[in-house]
């Protein structure tokens, strides 16, 4: 269970100057905040020993790299080995996100592909898995909204 970790109003700022741009340095995160950078740097090294940080990424926009399939796909597990089939679908390269969840299905996991029949291939092969049940997949359309937690964030920040 996640612990309370007391953050403040400043590493809420911080943390969500570093979403819009995990590239600042402090220097500049410090001047936009109106902080001393000491203070950025040990407040970043706070939160990184704490684990609200865990690593600073880059934003990919995957459909110029040619993956034009955003896909859900639900999938129902029997026998009782769910974590023995999450481990194998999280290895998959086109596989974004893996997740538990309530309800009809096991698992839901967001997946990338080039092509129908990349993607065909995929479900064929998942649906070959030995625990696997049955699965639901469902093309996404348009995605509306991919902030990474930003807006969580702006809803802390509001209510403090």
């Amino acid at each position: 269970m996640k612990r309370d970790l007391d953050l403040d109003k400043l590493d809420l700022k911080i943390i969500s100057t570093l979403i819009e741009n995990s590239r600042l340095s402090s220097r500049e995160i410090a001047r936009r905040l109106n902080v001393s950078v000491g203070t950025i740097q040990a407040r970043i090294k706070r939160l990184e020993d704490l684990g609200v940080i865990r690593r600073y990424t880059v934003d990919i926009d995957i459909e110029n790299l040619g993956y034009i399939y955003p896909v859900l796909i639900d999938i129902k597990v029997k026998g009782g080995r769910l974590r023995e089939v999450e481990e194998i679908v999280s290895r998959e390269p086109n596989i974004t996100s893996v997740y538990d969840i309530t309800g009809e299905y096991d698992i839901t996991v967001i997946g990338w592909f080039r092509t129908r029949h990349e993607l065909d291939d995929f479900v064929k092969k998942l649906q070959r898995i030995e625990y696997v049940e049955r699965t639901h997949t469902k093309l996404i359309l348009n995605i509306i909204s991919e902030n990474e937690r930003t807006g969580l964030i702006s809803n802390i920040l509001s209510n403090l």
